[in-house]
C-alpha cells in the first residue's frame, strides 16, 4: 500500500511539473516581450480591458471610456457602398467616396479609429453629425 502512496505522489509530482512547463512555455511570449522581463502593453490593455468587457457583457453597463466609444461607433448610420466604387483616403483610417449615379456619398472608417463626434447646425436649421478623425 506505502508503494500505491508514493506512486501516486510520483504521478502528481510529473503532472504538476508538465502542467507548469507548458503554462510558461505558451503563457510567457503574451506576457513579456522577446524574452525580456519588460511587459508586454498589450497584454496589459487587454487585461486592463477585459473587467469593462465582462461587466458591459452581464449587463451593468458602465460609463467606461471604451464602452462609451463602442456605443457611439453602434449609433452611426450605416450603409453598403454599390459594387466598384472607389475610395479616396481622407485621413489615417479614413476613406470616402461618391457614387456618380445617385450622388450619395459613402465614407468608410477602419475599426479601431477614434473619432470625435460634433453636432452642427447649418445656416437652413438642420442639424447634422460631424466625425472628425482624431490622431
Amino acid at each position: 500500500m506505502h508503494t500505491k502512496k508514493k506512486t501516486k505522489l510520483y504521478i502528481l509530482i510529473f503532472a504538476s511539473l508538465f502542467f507548469s512547463f507548458a503554462t510558461v512555455h505558451f503563457i510567457t511570449p503574451k506576457v513579456f516581450l522577446a524574452n525580456t522581463p519588460e511587459p508586454n502593453p498589450d497584454f496589459i490593455a487587454s487585461v486592463q480591458k477585459s473587467p469593462l468587457a465582462v461587466a458591459s457583457y452581464i449587463g451593468d453597463i458602465q460609463e467606461g471610456a471604451s464602452l462609451k466609444d463602442h456605443l457611439e461607433t453602434a449609433k452611426m448610420p450605416r450603409a453598403t457602398p454599390p459594387e466598384g466604387i472607389n475610395f479616396t483616403p481622407l485621413a489615417q483610417g479614413v476613406w470616402a467616396a461618391e457614387d456618380e449615379k445617385s450622388g450619395r456619398k459613402y465614407i468608410k472608417i477602419k475599426k479601431g479609429t477614434k473619432i470625435e463626434v460634433y453636432a452642427v447646425v447649418l445656416s437652413d436649421g438642420r442639424q447634422v453629425q460631424v466625425y472628425v478623425p482624431v490622431e
